[in-house]
């Protein structure tokens, strides 16, 4: 891979008084990121990209500190998705990258994105459905209950179809607790807590499942072993440490790891402890994963609402010395962005909140 070299004279970063204010939205956008399980270079390029609009790989690397190697090849990845474009300056062999669309514009996509899924999943995961009732048919262990985690998965896709565009559009006549109990019923089952085994026949499906989750717009940019295990829950619902190191081949230490993010984001819970100590831990419905999964990113997000305001007060105060330089009309700017959008999620939140208490 080529990398560019960058004769570029008129820089995009941003005056050095205005320093303090980027680093504060690097780390939020970065702390988002971490909460998504989101590739930490990938964010971090991202999130630069982001607050500058646009930028060459000179001045990505001065940012981030990354190599000229690593920036090109991940800007390269990027661009790919649709998400980000490139353009050459005018009588130059210089590139730079932005995102594609508008600021106001990137929840809107984002949440498209995750609609635009749900429809082909939904269609595989009938699919799958049906190949789980011939093996139902043939008494093959798990058959019945990974039917029933497709049911579930199924029933959830329909609830984000009517939240995510509430956030969008920001407006409803109704209140939450008369949408969540017009449109939204969770399944939820009373089981035993036991270990659930499956044949091989079923064990095919379930690993095709995950793998067609794990490139799904949903989770194709998370941290691959994180979204690994947290679909074994999705598919079995009860599982020890020791199980999931036997199916997933990682280490003890890893495994441990994984896990205690997974019940610090209150997606699992330790469902039985044995008189030996063995912990099992447990999933709910397998949908419930996927919207507690939504409810504790956007909580991540809006625990940083004090910090934007206090910014937005230090803007506006010192207005007069600050608007002259370069960087302070886009900080600005993007700080009401991410104001308003902590704003717009408030509703998502209370409407799940209400489908989660059931």
């Amino acid at each position: 891979m080529t990398i560019e070299e960058d004769t570029e004279t008129n820089s995009h970063l941003f005056s050095d008084k205005l320093r303090k204010y980027e680093d504060n939205l690097v780390e939020l956008l970065l702390d988002i990121a971490k909460s998504k399980h989101v590739n930490p270079k990938i964010s971090t390029i991202s999130s630069y990209l982001l607050i500058h609009e646009k930028l060459s790989q000179k001045e990505l690397k001065e940012l981030t500190g990354f190599s000229m190697g690593l920036i090109s090849t991940f800007l390269s990845v990027m661009t790919g998705t649709g998400v980000f474009q490139k353009e050459r300056i005018p009588h130059t062999h210089t590139f730079t990258y932005s995102f594609t669309g508008k600021l106001e514009d990137l929840t809107t996509k984002g949440i498209e994105i995750a609609l635009s899924s749900f429809d082909p999943l939904g269609t595989y995961l009938k699919n799958k459905k049906e190949e789980l009732i011939k093996l139902i048919e043939q008494s093959k262990k798990g058959a019945q209950h990974l039917s029933r985690r497709i049911d579930e998965l199924l029933e959830t896709f329909e609830i984000y179809k009517i939240l995510f565009p509430l956030v969008v559009k920001n407006s409803t006549n109704e209140t939450t607790e008369e949408i969540a109990s017009k449109y939204f019923k969770l399944t939820k089952r009373e089981e035993e807590v036991k270990k659930i085994s499956f044949d091989p026949e079923v064990y095919l499906v379930e690993e095709d499942m995950l793998n067609q989750l794990a490139v799904s717009p949903m989770f194709s940019s998370r941290d691959p072993m994180f979204i690994r295990i947290l679909g074994y829950f999705i598919t079995r619902k009860y599982l020890t440490q020791k199980t999931i190191q036997k199916i997933t081949g990682l280490s003890v230490g890893k495994i441990s790891e994984e896990v205690n993010l997974l019940l610090e984001n209150g997606l699992v819970e330790k469902s039985e402890i044995s008189p030996k100590g063995k912990i099992t831990y447990g999933a709910e419905s397998a949908g419930m994963i996927l919207l507690k999964f939504s409810r504790s990113v956007i909580n991540r997000f809006a625990k940083w609402n004090d910090m934007l305001k206090k910014m937005r007060v230090e803007l506006e105060d010192n207005k007069n010395n600050l608007e002259i330089l370069n960087g302070y009309t886009r900080i600005y700017k993007i700080n009401e962005f991410l104001i308003d959008s902590i704003s717009n999620y408030k509703i998502f939140i209370d409407t799940l909140d209400k489908v989660l208490e059931g």
